[in-house]
């Protein structure tokens, strides 16, 4: 498709990175100019599209590391910091970034999952992001199929080009979009009729988790990691703890929760 935005000698931008950050932009300023309206602190809207660009980055790469290509980077540990030749997972930039977001919502002592949710309405944004920068690298693609919804790519400096050159593929950057779409309008139909805080978030990673597993039965790019003769995926396997994770904390918190829920202050 477009594996970079600009490529002319040492100016380089990939175009995966490129949407990244768009997508950071795109969520944190979404939640910048809902922010006052919605009795949040902008401030703290701006601090959680830094902390969580940063961290996320880091969840991705680490992800990356560990679970896909360890023996690369053992070989040379340096490769780690080479972001611009790519290798970022999105459950790890979730989880990492999320992890660092709650522990600076905490240090702040602000009410952890209250903004948790506000935070949950952006990320939809930043998934839609994510997969049109692999649609343009190339990465994250489908098995070959003779669907009559299929992807076909042929620059060989794309994974999928340089894999499958001209072969039909499933779209499975697009129904991954589509999964941004569907977790955008759950958690926005669902935040002013929630029944306690943390709902929202936990609602966000139980639909992303759920139907991520399914897109992944579709999958094709082997070096995400798979197990069991490719029956299983690292990306269902962290999935399938987080729905689980997940689902407990959210029984848990709704059978705490007493009484119609009443949202209070959020500064």
């Amino acid at each position: 498709m477009f594996p970079f935005i600009i490529n002319k000698g040492v100016f380089v931008i990939p175009a995966f990175f490129f949407m990244v950050m768009l997508g950071v932009l795109c969520a944190t300023f979404y939640l910048y100019f809902r922010a006052k309206k919605m009795g949040f602190s902008q401030v703290v809207a701006l601090d959680v599209g830094i902390v969580g660009a940063i961290f996320g980055i880091l969840g991705s790469r680490v992800f990356h590391v560990f679970f896909e290509a360890f023996w690369f980077y053992k070989e040379d540990p340096l490769r780690f910091f080479e972001f611009w030749r790519g290798g970022f997972v999105s459950f790890g930039a979730y989880i990492g970034g999320v992890a660092a977001i709650l522990t600076y919502l905490k240090l702040r002592r602000l009410p952890v999952f209250k903004y948790a949710d506000f935070i949950a309405l952006s990320v939809p944004f930043l998934i839609l992001f994510i997969r049109i920068g692999c649609l343009g690298a190339g990465c994250c693609f489908g098995k070959q199929t003779d669907f009559f919804i299929h992807l076909v790519f042929t620059d060989p400096h794309s994974d999928a080009g340089s894999k499958f050159p001209a072969a039909h593929l499933h779209a499975t950057q697009i129904y991954d979009m589509i999964n941004a779409l569907v977790c955008f309008t759950v958690v926005h139909w669902r935040y002013h009729r929630k029944k306690f805080d943390g709902e929202i978030m936990l609602l966000l990673y139980i639909t992303y988790s759920f139907l991520r597993g399914l897109i992944e039965c579709l999958r094709g790019d082997l070096d995400r990691g798979v197990y069991f003769d490719g029956a299983v995926s690292t990306g269902q396997i962290t999935g399938a703890v987080l729905i689980i994770l997940c689902s407990a904390l959210y029984v848990y918190l709704l059978k705490k929760s007493k009484g119609p829920f009443q949202p209070g202050p959020a500064s």
